[in-house]
């Protein structure tokens, strides 16, 4: 079985205590300042996990602030309804992250008297808690001695010890797990998980670690044998796919604009308002008409600009265009998927990104009219 001393080695006279001691001294020193350090409420803490899941720390601040002022405890987001949670999150992406929180906070309302579980197991019980994020919460919050891995853990650990292991691979998450949890200062396991996340976030870099300015130097054995662009190995990133869509931005006298519910079966943004929109190649250039039945009573005018958005493997290229409806019926368009709604109430919806970029471009050309 692989042991962390054998990674760090008998040239290390001071072992995992002084690695510990070290990371910790600096952590103590240099961390950067983030709301959900100041407190050890397992909610505020739950929240912001599950917020940085996948996205910058810069971006979440705004978000996490407004959360909890909208929904500042457990029974507060368990009472909310689905719309209102989506819509606080829009903008943040990876919705399937807010469906979840709000799933697990009714649980935990009805389950554990609106207290975020101690147990691992029954963290792990709730929907959109896996292994990371209970590890996360519980040794934050509670002091509960487990380790974390992340992409940023993972990558400290695979050079301080020159482990060719990928956290992306079974057997290389596996190991990476164990040496994790081996060398976790069990004193005080929260600060000692954040420190790790913040020497991979701040310090141990990708493409150019800054190797003068790390606490743990002297133990690395990927600096010390000058190799820490071989750690941890190349991974095989898939290839992004490029998608082409038009969307139709249609108002009526009252300023009022057209948007559309994407159903609930959806694999992507399920629930979201956004413009009419279908794919570039139905459209038809002949008459200026979606090639949609359920789109084809609108007209494409005039271009307005391009969109240029990114989300998981896609690259999205999105057309806009003036449209009007053809029939002059706008109530036909009241349903329960489509409706007129104007920008204050478009501000309450959860709304696509795509959509707030364009009614965002929109503006300022009208303002530019103007």
């Amino acid at each position: 079985m692989t042991n962390i001393r054998d990674h760090i080695g008998a040239d290390n006279p001071e072992d995992i205590a002084g690695v510990r001691r070290r990371l910790l001294r600096w952590y103590d020193r240099e961390q950067r300042d983030m709301p959900w350090r100041h407190t050890s409420d397992p909610y505020h803490i739950w929240v912001s996990e599950i917020m940085l899941q996948q996205t910058r720390v810069e971006a979440v601040i705004p978000y996490y602030k407004n959360f909890l002022r909208q929904f500042p405890s457990v029974a507060h987001l368990a009472r909310a309804s689905n719309e209102r949670v989506l819509t606080s999150w829009s903008g943040l992406g990876y919705y399937s992250r807010a469906r979840n929180l709000h799933r697990a906070a009714k649980r935990v309302q009805s389950d554990h008297g609106g207290v975020f579980p101690v147990e691992e197991q029954a963290a792990l019980d709730l929907p959109g808690v896996g292994r990371y994020t209970a590890s996360a919460i519980l040794s934050i919050a509670y002091g509960v001695p487990l380790a974390v891995l992340d992409g940023n853990v993972a990558r400290v650990l695979s050079r301080l010890r020159t482990v060719r292991a990928e956290v992306k691979n079974t057997a290389g998450r596996k190991t990476l797990w164990r040496l994790a949890q081996e060398i976790l200062d069990t004193r005080r396991p929260g600060d000692f998980n954040q420190a790790m996340m913040e020497l991979g976030a701040t310090i141990c870099l990708p493409g150019q670690p800054r190797c003068g300015s790390c606490p743990l130097r002297k133990d690395c054995r990927a600096h010390l044998q000058d190799v820490t662009g071989e750690y941890p190995p190349a991974r095989v990133r898939a290839r992004e796919k490029s998608l082409k869509l038009v969307a139709a931005v249609v108002w009526d006298r009252a300023g009022k604009y057209l948007l559309e519910r994407r159903p609930a079966s959806s694999s992507w943004l399920a629930g979201f308002w956004e413009l009419p929109m279908w794919p570039a190649a139905a459209q038809t250039s002949k008459n200026g008409h979606s090639g949609s039945s359920s789109k084809a009573r609108l007209k494409l005018v005039r271009p307005l600009g391009t969109i240029r958005h990114s989300i998981t493997q896609f690259r999205i290229e999105v057309e806009v265009w003036q449209a009007v409806v053809t029939n002059n019926k706008q109530a036909d368009f009241e349903t329960k998927s489509s409706k007129w709604v104007d920008l204050a109430a478009i501000k309450k919806l959860p709304a696509t990104t795509i959509t707030r970029k364009a009614l965002a471009m929109i503006g300022e050309r009208k303002e530019e009219q103007e």
